[in-house]
Order: structure tokens, then C-alpha cells, then sequence
């Protein structure tokens, strides 16, 4: 049986709608912006860190760092570097059980025959943030 893994940095992640339950506790919104696009997810699957990832990762306080110096300095290549670099490890630290806010409008959907389910497939950049009790 066929299964999706993701690549690069994408996400597989399970939709749910605010207002259900999350963890012990429930997000919920006023009924007047329950119409706005945003969902909630659960995180399934994401791939894993390739050595250049943990590479960047163990050593993600020199590279910050130095582009911070580079920065100081009038580099402005630099200070773009540093805000994806923040962007990329921000990414990274999402992990399989996280719930995450995603636009409603984003993403690949398909369904899962296997487990019966409908999933999808979103870019890290278009999770909105973590939900954490």
C-alpha cells in the first residue's frame, strides 16, 4: 500500500476545526470569526533532519552570530540571511504530535485509503504557529 512521505519542508498534518478539543483543553473562538481561514492540525508526520539540517541546527548559535556581526556591520545580505536561517529553524522544531494553526486555504488534501482519513500535505511556512496547553 502506498503512503506520502513528505520532502523538503513540508508537513503532513491532519485538519480539525477551532472549537474542538485540543489536548485537556479547547480552543474556542466567538461564533461572529468562526468563518475566518484557520484551522487547526495535527501534526502526523515530518521528515526527517538530513545531516546538512543537524549540522545547521548544532551549530545554529556561531551561524547566528556571525551573520548578527555581519549584520552590525551593513550587510544586508546578512541580516536577510539571518531572518531565513530564524525562519528555517523555527521549521525545524516542529515535531509529529504538535498541533499547529494552518490556513484553511493551504495545503495539498488527499485522502488516505489505508487509514481512512483525510490529510494534508502544507509548506512549513504556511503553519501560522503552535498551540500549546
Amino acid at each position: 500500500m502506498p503512503r506520502v512521505i513528505p520532502f523538503g519542508d513540508r508537513i503532513l498534518v491532519r485538519r480539525r476545526k477551532i472549537g474542538n478539543k485540543v489536548g485537556k483543553g479547547i480552543i474556542e473562538i466567538p461564533d461572529e470569526v468562526k468563518n475566518r481561514p484557520t484551522d487547526l492540525a495535527d501534526v502526523i508526520y515530518t521528515p526527517e533532519h538530513s545531516f546538512a539540517d543537524k549540522e545547521l541546527i548544532d551549530n545554529a548559535n556561531q551561524i547566528v552570530n556571525s551573520m548578527i556581526g555581519k549584520a552590525k556591520d551593513g550587510n544586508s545580505d546578512a541580516l536577510i540571511s539571518l531572518l531565513r536561517f530564524n525562519e528555517f529553524l523555527k521549521i525545524k522544531t516542529i515535531k509529529q504530535g504538535d498541533a499547529v494553526m494552518i490556513g484553511k486555504y493551504v495545503g495539498t488534501d488527499f485522502h488516505d485509503n489505508k487509514g481512512g482519513e483525510n490529510l494534508t500535505l502544507v509548506k512549513g511556512d504556511d503553519i501560522i504557529g503552535r498551540v500549546e496547553e
